[in-house]
């Protein structure tokens, strides 16, 4: 009966987390978009960075938390749910929204995913951050502090990358305009300083405001998860790969409706492989902050798990460079995805 009302107590307290964060992300999203305009970024490279750091707040969040714990099971839990959180991005997310745009007669399910070169520099950023994570985790389970800064410096050099190939790329016509987004934009850019400094520090406020609220609510959540690993009926990397990382992705999961209806497919995958570099760049803040080495307690099963990051990047990325990737395939991959998580929440 105890173990029966923990479990009922925690779904409660993850249910209520993910409305709190779902009312949340909204304005945390809104907000991404303005400042990238007063910063005069285009669309695809607002996705991919202020929009990408907007829903990866949650994420963010449970990595920094991490930083509180003494329990070495409790520690890694930021590490772990970057992991599974990037499989639900690439993967699962990804897939929802282009059977979202089939189902919206946005795209063909015969036609060629193509994407530009600022989301394949993004792709190809997170197979190499990916591959890194595994080499340095799953070999001895554990990660310093020299491979947690290289972690850290893929993220920075996405983020550098993400603000310069946009500029050339809107010069060649391969991107949307700043000026094409002013006239589609409900708020006009200002024109004079002082209405731009005022936009740009009421933005900044209200973004700062969010992100706090999502420490708030997604710290419930993880203790939630905590409640449900505590009663043994299945390990806190069980609870992390099923439900944390759901709760987390949350904000993705809007921002990809979004984008989907739409049938801006590039600000769509750009948003979600921004999302995955800068989360894999912060799986290792523990040890940053404190110096220590983050173990990772988790099943034998774990590198097969992780692995299945980099190589499911790689197959995407070379299909998408060969032109064959269609938007049927997404099908097949969402099952897959499927199978992922729910073996890994029984073996893990």
């Amino acid at each position: 009966m105890n173990t029966f009302f923990v479990l009922i107590s925690a779904i409660f307290i993850m249910a209520a987390a993910c409305y709190m964060i779902y009312m949340i992300s909204h304005p945390l999203e809104v907000t991404g978009g303005r400042l990238g305009r007063l910063l005069r970024v285009p669309e695809e490279a607002i996705a991919a960075t202020f929009q990408a750091l907007a829903t990866s707040g949650p994420e963010i969040v449970i990595a920094i938390q991490a930083v509180f714990y003494k329990e070495a099971d409790k520690a890694c839990s930021g590490l772990l749910n970057m992991g599974f959180s990037a499989m639900d991005n690439l993967v699962g997310i990804g897939c929802l929204g282009m059977i979202y745009m089939l189902w919206k007669g946005t795209a063909d399910k015969e036609e060629v995913l193509q994407i530009s070169g600022n989301v394949r520099g993004g792709l190809f950023l997170y197979i190499i951050s990916s591959i890194c994570l595994c080499l340095f985790v799953t070999f001895d389970y554990e990660m310093d502090i020299i491979e947690s800064w290289i972690l850290m410096s893929i993220g920075i050099i996405f983020v550098v990358s993400q603000f310069i190939i946009p500029k050339r790329a809107a010069k060649k016509g391969e991107l949307t305009s700043i000026e094409d987004e002013e006239k589609s934009s409900e708020e006009p850019l200002p024109d004079t300083t002082i209405g731009f400094m005022g936009q740009l520090t009421s933005n900044g406020f209200i973004y700062a405001f969010c992100v706090f609220g999502l420490w708030i609510f997604v710290e419930e959540c993880l203790q939630a998860s905590f409640m449900m690993a505590s009663v043994g009926i299945v390990s806190i990397a069980g609870v992390l790969i099923m439900f944390t990382s759901y709760v987390s992705s949350f904000p993705e999961f809007m921002m990809t409706y979004r984008y989907a209806a739409k049938g801006k497919k590039d600000a769509l995958l750009g948003m979600l492989f921004g999302s995955n570099v800068l989360d894999l760049a912060f799986s290792g803040f523990r040890c940053i902050w404190t110096g220590e080495p983050i173990k990772v307690v988790a099943g034998e099963l774990l590198p097969i798990y992780f692995w299945l990051l980099p190589l499911s990047a790689v197959l995407i990325f070379g299909a998408i460079y060969m032109g064959k990737m269609k938007y049927k395939h997404s099908y097949p991959l969402m099952v897959g995805y499927l199978i992922y998580i729910i073996s890994g929440f029984i073996l893990l």
